[in-house]
């Protein structure tokens, strides 16, 4: 549930960025895949592929200050 949830989230965050971009009406530069492989491989160094299950916890606290009854 957590990399599930953390994937999403990112690629909703990617697809609002496409879109505003191409809203622009200007013509987009493609990023260098040179530099998606970079940052990639930087999120795995950082988070030891463990992404998801470093956000989750904080998510639940923070559902949990907003609607304690969630659980329920």
């Amino acid at each position: 549930m957590p990399d599930a949830f953390l994937l999403m989230y990112v690629f909703e965050a990617t697809c609002m960025i496409q879109v505003r971009a191409m809203a622009g009406g200007a013509e987009l530069i493609p990023i260098d895949p040179r530099i998606i492989s970079g940052a990639q491989a930087m999120v795995r160094q950082v988070t030891g592929s463990l992404g998801g299950a470093l956000a989750w916890p904080g998510l639940l606290r923070k559902l949990d200050r907003r609607d304690p009854g969630f659980r329920d």
